[in-house]
C-alpha cells in the first residue's frame, strides 16, 4: 500500500521518528572514514566522509522522509545515486544525506538507530569532530 506524503506528515511526531528509524535501519548507514591516498584535495589520515546515507529505488519515499527529517530540524540532501543503464545498473536509485554536524546530532537524538553497530559508527562519527571546528586532530598549526 503506497503512503502519499501528506498522510506520513500528518502522522504523530513520535510515529514519524519510529518510522524513520525503522527505514534507515534498514536502508541506511553511516559512513565515516579517513582517507587513505592523496587524490584531489585529501591528504592521507584527514577525515574524508562524515554523513548519514539512505539509499532507494522509491524517489518518492525519499522525499517523503526528507520532508518529515526537514520538519525536525535535520537538513539533508536528496540526489541521483546510480541511473539505470549505466555502468552495470539495471535500475534507478537515490541517495539521501545527512551532512554536518547539528543535523547528524539532531539526526542521532531525534531518530538514532537500532543497530548496535550502526549507533556506535555514528557516536564515532560524531566524537571525532573537535570542539571549535576542523575536521582532523592531524591539521597543522599554521
Amino acid at each position: 500500500m503506497e503512503i502519499n506524503r501528506s498522510e506520513m506528515l500528518q502522522w504523530a511526531l513520535r510515529e514519524q521518528e519510529r518510522y524513520i528509524r525503522g527505514f534507515v535501519d534498514g536502508e541506511g548507514w553511516p559512513a565515516f572514514y579517513r582517507t587513505r591516498s592523496a587524490r584531489a584535495h585529501h591528504k592521507p589520515g584527514y577525515i574524508s566522509s562524515r554523513a548519514v546515507f539512505v539509499s532507494n529505488t522509491n524517489k518518492a519515499l525519499l522525499e517523503n522522509i526528507r520532508a518529515m527529517l526537514s520538519e525536525m530540524g535535520i537538513n539533508s540532501k536528496l540526489y541521483l545515486d546510480t541511473k539505470a543503464g549505466v555502468r552495470r545498473s539495471t535500475i534507478t536509485s537515490w541517495k539521501l544525506a545527512i551532512l554536518g554536524r547539528d543535523n547528524l546530532l539532531r539526526f542521532r537524538d531525534r531518530i538514532g538507530f537500532s543497530d548496535a553497530g550502526k549507533s556506535g559508527t555514528l557516536t564515532a562519527m560524531l566524537d571525532s569532530y573537535r570542539k571549535h571546528g576542523s575536521e582532523s586532530p592531524m591539521r597543522s598549526m599554521w
